[in-house]
């Protein structure tokens, strides 16, 4: 490698990535990466499956570990996976056991897909929980939608008008050079996933000139799960952007966001 640090993935599929892409486990150790995987199931019908899916990607971030590979996870409710029996006071019975655990950085993959009411129940009730954790190292992760993306950001920072004191600890995912800045100037992080669907090199290019007072607080990943991505590491040799910009990006930012050691 040309470009002598650490990589911090900051939001992947861990689980996924084993189970379908095995080869990337060594792939990612080899150039030095630390991910850190975000909650999502690919099935999801019931609460039982979700409640099934927790435990297992927990069990895969802990044997990965003990193989000496280290990882770390978030645990949450993806609105992608609010299942119709779902009620509130399921995420908490279903996401406060794992989040004692030392691997574990906090809550997510939690958000808006669609903006729907339900969405917004199992979304808040997920801040709520988030917000009384901060103060334990623990931190919250939110996702935003490939669709309608604006309006549902900005749907979004409204929900989030009452939870003053919980910016500084959260990360705003897949933000686009049309969101960034919205969500900067609201004093979040903000993450950016590099990969062929969402954001360029050329993309992130645009969002740090456009965003030079807080670069500080952008964090990008690749969300690489069914599908791998190396678009992170092609941003770490990348030539166009210098190392400290790479450095802070890539490594450093993740790594004081998550309070990691």
């Amino acid at each position: 490698m040309s470009t002598q640090f650490s990589i911090i993935d900051s939001h992947v599929h861990l689980d996924h990535i084993y189970l379908r892409h095995p080869e990337q486990i060594d792939w990612m150790q080899g150039r030095g990466y630390v991910p850190v995987s975000w909650s999502f199931a690919s099935r999801a019908e019931t609460v039982d499956d979700l409640k099934d899916y927790f435990k297992n990607q927990a069990d895969i971030v802990k044997k990965l570990n003990k193989q000496g590979f280290k990882c770390f996870f978030l645990t949450g409710i993806h609105p992608r996976n609010i299942t119709p029996d779902i009620r509130i006071g399921d995420a908490e019975r279903l996401i406060l056991p794992y989040l004692s655990d030392p691997l574990c950085l906090g809550i997510g993959e939690i958000g808006l897909e669609t903006g729907s009411s339900a969405e917004q129940d199992i979304f808040l009730e997920q801040v709520n929980i988030g917000k009384d954790i901060i103060s334990s190292g623990r931190r919250i992760g939110i996702h935003t939608p490939r669709n309608n993306k604006p309006d549902i950001c900005r749907m979004m920072l409204s929900l989030l008008d009452g939870y003053t004191g919980i910016e500084e600890y959260t990360v705003i995912d897949h933000c686009s050079p049309e969101t960034v800045s919205r969500v900067l100037d609201r004093g979040f992080y903000a993450g950016v996933t590099l990969s062929p669907g969402k954001t360029s090199l050329d993309g992130l290019g645009k969002i740090v000139l456009d965003n030079k007072a807080a670069l500080n607080r952008i964090m990008c990943n690749t969300d690489s799960g069914n599908t791998f991505y190396e678009d992170l590491y092609l941003f770490h040799e990348s030539p166009i952007f210098s190392f400290e910009i790479k450095k802070k990006m890539a490594l450093t930012n993740a790594f004081l966001f998550f309070n990691l050691s």
